[in-house]
């Protein structure tokens, strides 16, 4: 038996080959507060939401559920919070118990790579050592093992019979907030490249969801939380269940591998979720940051430059969701252009700067992933031009800057774990979580990736104050930030995840200001101001 392992792409062991003793299948697919046909389950026929169904309510103990606040109550029994930690990084999802000796179903990338990990029931029973059963990485399921008795469970329905239109019911722990109910219906079938199907949902689901169970009205699942288009409005995705229904009918041998504790079992109450992180082990060591109410937004900025230029700059924040079940990321994209006014013609300003960058970064840890960008200059009627493409991975970067005379420099270099990209660093902020927080400081390690240099940021939180933003007096963090020998007083909103309203020059009194903020809108809304 393999004892605190890490989970790495297991899913070519064949789980037949083990000789660990479960009940019965009967036992795992058949005994639910909500029971269906047990030929039916066991066979995963089709046509199985229309068979005729027996009460199993004195078997198992539980009635059935008359209606949608009752159906919650005994589902939300049977969902669990699952926290683990993969090397520095943690993160949490759902699963749902399927056996009363403690087999839960989950999504594979849950417990991806992970070295620890802890189940909590929603009755708060911690369990710190979590068996892996089998897994199946191409379809995203996973099959843990707790050391349990006697304990709820949910019934298995047959995903093949769900009709487009079926209402549903999506229980899971969002942003670590445990057993979160949603409603919605199946509305669409969709087939992955990699060969297998996809049920599209509109019940709500948010990070923390994966690994939860999607219930018809009668208390049976139908899928598994796994996926979601964070552009889409109500767009989710769940595996649909007659998969898991084979993976559980191959379990018989010694668990893939046994996970240790995770946190979480020392201190039942702590709250962290998949979008909040402790560097711990990084340079920005002891910082924790929390992301948990990152919403996908908008900012227009302007500045009056030295030498009367007005600067106009666009910055867009998105969250991307992968929907192969990846790690969650922050993208920012900045579009800004530089004009002056020539000749006294101020209807018609000439440009003189321009600039793109695109940056992302874990919404996990903040660890940067990838950072492109291009700046156009005009200088005695000529036009220079700097970029740089570079990428992260394994405690690199590696790729290319390239300086206004055209002279490229190869970038491939170590770099310390807990860096976050220089263009992230207001974000960063704004997701720092301290109390209290006004007259502390803190020293943010960053990469700049224009230069391809690590840098040294202070941050030195002031006071709170009161500032004009758009003629309304708004309630701001004074916060004095020094970069080098370049020094800003920058003011924040005061609620995280805190944003940028204003920032000025110390050196030059230039001032920038946000000029509007935009919730981005769903495909059918207006954007929100």
């Amino acid at each position: 038996m393999r004892t605190d392992a890490a989970i790495p792409n297991i899913t070519k062991r064949s789980s037949r080959r083990n000789s660990f003793k479960l009940r019965s299948l009967s036992a795992i697919l058949g005994i639910l507060c909500l029971v269906a046909p047990a030929s039916a389950q066991e066979a995963g026929q089709a046509g199985d939401a229309e068979a005729p169904r027996r009460d199993a309510g004195a078997e198992a103990g539980r009635p059935m559920p008359e209606n949608l606040e009752e159906l919650s109550r005994l589902a939300t029994a049977a969902v669990v919070l699952v926290e683990v930690q993969a090397g520095e990084r943690s993160r949490q999802g759902s699963g749902f118990i399927v056996d009363q000796e403690g087999v839960i179903l989950t999504n594979h990338h849950v417990i991806r790579n992970a070295t620890n990990a802890t189940v909590r029931l929603s009755s708060g029973d911690i369990f710190d050592r979590v068996s892996v059963l089998a897994v199946d990485e191409r379809r995203d399921l996973a099959v843990l093992k707790i050391s349990g008795f006697g304990m709820p469970v949910l019934e298995l329905g047959n995903s093949d019979s769900v009709r487009i239109g079926t209402d549903i019911i999506a229980i899971g722990s969002p942003l670590g907030l445990e057993n979160t109910v949603s409603t919605g219906i199946v509305s669409g079938r969709r087939t992955e490249p990699k060969g297998f199907q996809l049920l599209q949902i509109t019940a709500p689901a948010s990070t923390g969801s994966s690994g939860g169970p999607v219930l018809l009205r009668d208390g049976r699942v139908v899928g598994i939380a796994a996926s979601q288009f964070r552009n889409g409005q109500n767009l989710n995705f769940a595996v649909p269940i007659n998969y898991a229904r084979g993976l559980l009918a191959g379990l018989g041998g010694e668990p893939i591998a046994v996970l240790g504790a995770t946190p979480l079992a020392a201190a039942p109450d702590t709250n962290e979720t998949e979008m909040a992180a402790t560097a711990d082990n990084g340079v920005n060591r002891g910082l924790r940051f929390d992301l948990s109410g990152f919403e996908d937004h908008r900012l227009d900025l302007t500045v009056l430059e030295p030498g009367g230029s007005v600067r106009r700059t666009r910055v867009t924040y998105r969250r991307i969701d992968d929907i192969a079940g990846g790690e969650p990321r922050v993208e920012r994209y900045v579009e800004g252009e530089s004009t002056v006014d020539r000749e006294g013609n101020a209807a018609a300003p000439g440009a003189i700067r321009r600039e793109r960058h695109r940056s992302i970064m874990s919404a996990v840890d903040l660890a940067p992933v990838s950072a492109r960008g291009q700046i156009e200059w005009e200088r005695d009627g000529a036009w220079l031009q700097a970029s740089y493409d570079l990428r992260f991975a394994g405690g690199r970067v590696t790729g290319s800057v390239e300086d206004s005379a055209g002279v490229v420099r190869q970038v491939d270099r170590e770099v310390p774990p807990g860096l976050v990209l220089r263009d992230m660093r207001d974000v960063a902020f704004g997701a720092l979580v301290a109390e209290p927080l006004v007259g502390r400081s803190m020293e943010l390690h960053t990469f700049d990736a224009a230069s391809g240099e690590v840098k040294l940021d202070r941050f030195d939180i002031r006071r709170r104050t009161t500032i004009e933003i758009g003629g309304e007096q708004v309630t701001a963090l004074a916060v004095d930030v020094a970069s080098g020998l370049v020094n800003e007083r920058s003011y924040f909103s005061t609620d995280i995840p805190r944003r940028l309203l204003r920032r000025e020059d110390a050196e030059t009194g230039a001032v920038e200001e946000v000029v509007a903020y935009y919730v981005l809108p769903k495909p059918d809304e207006d954007a929100t101001p």
